[in-house]
C-alpha cells in the first residue's frame, strides 16, 4: 500500500428500496465540487509514462477521444478516422470539465440509465462535457429482454428476443442475424404488455433503429448493421426526446487512438510489475470483502511456463481477430530486446522493447496490429483505469463499477504513482406502474408464527365466549371464532382448557422445587444415587414418569383444542398462503430491473428531471 491510495474499507452499496429514489455518492449537490477538486488534484500530477509527461498524454487523449466522440455522436455512420479536423479538436478538447461514464450497449434498466441523466446534469452544471462510453468490447449477455405478462394476481416473466442468440461474441462483432425478429420486436413487446394499463416508449423509439436497416428486399445485397449500433440508436432517440446532450463513443473506437496505445504500452512494458500489482490488489479486495471465490470480483492474472526466453504472463487485456466469436487473453513476455505478445499459444507480435526512455517505435508497431486485423481491448478494470488516468476529470459509476473501482484506486496509485481522483456513484430504483401488493416478507413471517402459535396454544385463538372459573374473558375476535360451535363442543373446550391450565400449574410447581426437595421423590422409593440424580436432574424414576405423562397429556389436549378450532386454522393457513402468493407476485410487479424501453414516456420523464429523492 502506498501513501497515495485510500485505506481499504468494507463497503456495502445497495440500491434504494422505494420507487423513484436515487442513491448518489456523494449527493448530487456536492458532485460539482468533487469535479473541481479532482481537476485541481490532476493539475498537480507530474508523473511520466514511458518517458512522456502524463499531462501531455491526457491532453492528447482528450483531443483524440472527444473529437471522435463528436463525430460518432452526430454522424454515427461515419468511419472512425484520426483527428483530421483541428477546429473540431480544439472545440471538443478545450480545457473544460470532462465527466465520463459508460455501459454495455444493451437495453438496460432505468437504474443504470440514471447515470446518463446525472452525467448530462453534471456536465451542464459545471459547464463541462458529458461522455458516455459504449462498452462494445464486452461480450453479449443476451439478445432478449424480460417482459412482465399475466395479471396482478399471477404475473410471470416472458423473455422476448430482438435477435437470435449471439452466444458470447463481443458486442462490436455482433451483427444483426434475424432481421424479422428485430423489425417486429416493438410490436411483440406491446402485444405482451397489453394486459397492463401502460404504453411503452419502445413503440416510439424503436423506429429510429428500423431506419438504419437496409430497405426491405435489399437485405441480401447490403450488410446488416451491428447490434451495438442499433441498440445505441434506440437509447439515443429516447435521450434526444428527453433533452440529454451527452457525447458518445464506443470503446472499439477509443482503442484506435494513439493515447490508448501509450496506455497499453505502459502496462505491457514491464509485464512482471503489472502482473504482480494487479494480483496483489485483487487479493487485498477479496480479503477485505471476505470473498472466497477466486473468480470474483475478477480472476487473477495467470502465467504460463515458457522456454529459455522466460515465462508468459497474462495481461489485463483482451485480444482477438476481427470476426472472431470469442475474446482471447493477451499474454506478454519480455526478452532482452523484445516485447512479445501471444494469443493463447500463438505469438502474434514481437515489438521492440522500450529503451532509453523512448517508446515511440513500440507504440507505433502496437497500433499497427489493428491493420493486421487484431483487436486489442481493455478488460473491465482496465477500461476505467484508462478513463480515470488519461481522460476524465471524474468518472461516474453504478454500484457494480463503484465496487470495481475500489481496486482501480490502488492500481492508479501503484502503477502510475499519482493520487487517484475521486469517482462518483449513482443508481436509482424506478418501477413499472404494475400495481404491487401491500405485503412484505415480515408480514409472511408473522403469519407463519401465528400458525405455529395456533398449533401449540390454540386456546389463544378460540377462547370460550363465556367466563369459566379461572379462565380469562374472551376477546371480541375470539367470540367470533366460536360461532357455529355446539353447546357440547363449548363445554368440552372449557373442560380441556381447565385441565390444561391445571397440568401447566402442576408442572410449574414441580419445576420450581429444589434439586433435593423430598417432594420430588415418590413414596417408598429410595433416593437416587448422585450419578443417577445428575442424569435425571434430581428426579426419581416415578417422578420423571409423572412429568412425561403430564407432557403427553398436554400435547393431546392441544391437538384436541386445535381440532375444535379447525376453522380458525384454515383461516390462518389461507391468510399465509395469500400473503406468500402476493409476495411472489411482488417479486415481478416491483422488479427494478425491467428495461427502460418498457416505461411510458410520461413515467420516465421524472428520471430526466434528476429524480425527486436521494438516499
Amino acid at each position: 500500500m502506498t501513501p497515495l491510495e485510500p485505506s481499504w474499507e468494507r463497503r456495502r452499496l445497495r440500491a434504494p428500496r422505494e420507487d423513484g429514489e436515487m442513491l448518489a455518492i456523494p449527493p448530487l449537490a456536492d458532485m460539482p465540487a468533487v469535479v473541481a477538486k479532482n481537476r485541481e488534484q490532476i493539475a498537480k500530477w507530474d508523473a511520466q509514462v514511458l518517458g512522456k509527461p502524463l499531462a501531455d498524454l491526457r491532453c492528447l487523449a482528450r483531443e483524440e477521444v472527444l473529437t471522435a466522440a463528436e463525430r460518432f455522436t452526430h454522424q454515427p455512420d461515419a468511419p472512425a478516422r484520426s483527428c483530421d479536423d483541428p477546429s473540431l479538436a480544439r472545440r471538443a478538447g478545450g480545457d473544460c470539465p470532462l465527466i465520463v461514464s459508460g455501459h454495455q450497449p444493451e437495453l438496460f434498466h432505468s437504474g443504470v440509465w440514471a447515470k446518463n441523466f446525472v452525467l448530462d446534469r453534471l456536465a451542464k452544471s459545471t459547464d463541462g462535457i458529458g461522455l458516455h462510453l459504449i462498452v462494445d468490447n464486452d461480450a453479449v449477455s443476451s439478445t432478449r429482454i424480460a417482459v412482465p405478462v399475466g395479471s396482478r394476481e399471477a404475473p410471470r416473466i416472458e423473455s422476448i428476443p430482438f435477435d437470435a442468440d449471439a452466444g458470447s461474441v463481443p458486442w462490436e462483432e455482433a451483427i444483426l442475424r434475424v432481421e424479422t425478429l428485430f423489425r417486429t420486436f416493438a410490436d411483440r413487446v406491446s402485444a405482451a404488455l397489453a394486459c397492463w394499463p401502460l404504453e411503452p416508449m419502445l413503440s416510439e423509439i424503436w423506429p429510429a433503429a428500423i431506419e438504419r436497416l437496409p430497405p426491405v428486399g435489399h437485405a441480401s445485397s447490403l450488410p446488416l448493421p451491428r447490434l451495438s449500433d442499433l441498440l445505441t440508436t434506440v437509447r439515443r432517440e429516447a435521450e434526444r426526446r428527453l433533452g440529454l446532450n451527452n457525447l458518445e463513443l464506443p470503446i472499439s473506437q477509443l482503442c484506435e487512438t494513439e493515447s490508448f496505445t501509450w496506455f497499453v504500452c505502459s502496462l505491457l512494458s514491464d509485464p512482471q510489475r503489472t502482473h504482480t500489482i494487479y494480483n496483489e490488489v485483487v487479493a487485498e479486495y477479496r480479503r477485505v470483502n471476505r470473498v472466497r471465490n477466486r473468480q470474483h470480483p475478477v480472476p487473477d492474472l495467470s502465467s504460463r511456463v515458457g522456454d529459455t526466453d522466460g515465462d508468459w504472463l497474462e495481461s489485463p487485456f483482451w485480444i482477438w481477430r476481427a470476426g472472431d466469436s470469442r475474446r482471447g487473453r493477451l499474454f506478454v513476455r519480455l526478452t532482452s530486446s523484445e516485447l512479445q505478445l501471444a494469443n493463447g499459444e500463438t505469438v502474434i507480435a514481437s515489438l521492440p522493447r522500450p529503451a532509453g526512455g523512448s517508446a515511440e517505435s513500440t507504440v507505433a508497431q502496437l497500433r499497427a496490429l489493428s491493420s493486421r486485423g487484431w483487436k486489442l481491448r481493455p478488460r473491465a478494470i482496465t477500461n476505467t483505469l484508462f478513463a480515470r488516468v488519461f481522460l476524465a476529470d471524474a468518472f461516474l459509476h453504478g454500484i457494480g463499477g463503484a465496487k470495481y473501482d475500489e481496486m482501480t484506486d490502488r492500481l492508479i496509485a501503484r502503477l502510475f504513482g499519482v493520487t487517484p481522483p475521486s469517482y462518483l456513484t449513482v443508481t436509482a430504483t424506478h418501477r413499472l406502474p404494475l400495481g404491487g401488493w401491500n405485503v412484505t416478507p415480515s408480514d409472511v413471517s408473522a403469519l407463519k408464527h401465528r400458525l405455529w402459535d395456533f398449533d401449540h396454544t390454540p386456546e389463544r385463538f378460540i377462547t370460550a365466549n363465556w367466563r369459566a372459573e379461572g379462565v380469562n374473558p374472551p376477546s371480541e375476535t375470539s367470540k367470533k371464532n366460536l360461532e357455529g360451535l355446539t353447546l357440547s363442543a363449548r363445554l368440552e373446550f372449557a373442560a380441556l382448557l381447565t385441565e390444561k391450565q391445571r397440568l401447566i400449574a402442576e408442572q410449574h410447581v414441580q419445576d420450581a422445587l429444589g434439586r433435593h426437595d423430598p417432594r420430588r421423590r415418590a413414596e417408598g422409593v429410595n433416593p437416587p444415587s448422585e450419578s443417577n440424580a445428575d442424569h435425571l436432574g434430581g428426579l426419581t424414576p416415578s417422578a420423571r414418569l409423572e412429568n412425561n405423562q403430564r407432557r403427553r397429556r398436554l400435547r393431546a389436549i392441544s391437538q384436541h383444542l386445535a381440532e375444535l378450532g379447525s376453522a380458525t386454522r384454515a383461516t390462518l393457513t389461507a391468510q399465509q398462503q395469500a400473503a406468500e402468493t402476493q409476495l411472489a407476485a411482488n417479486a415481478i410487479l416491483q422488479n427494478r430491473e425491467f428495461s427502460f424501453c418498457l416505461f411510458p414516456s410520461d413515467r420516465i420523464g421524472s428520471l430526466a428531471q434528476g429524480t425527486s429523492q436521494e438516499t
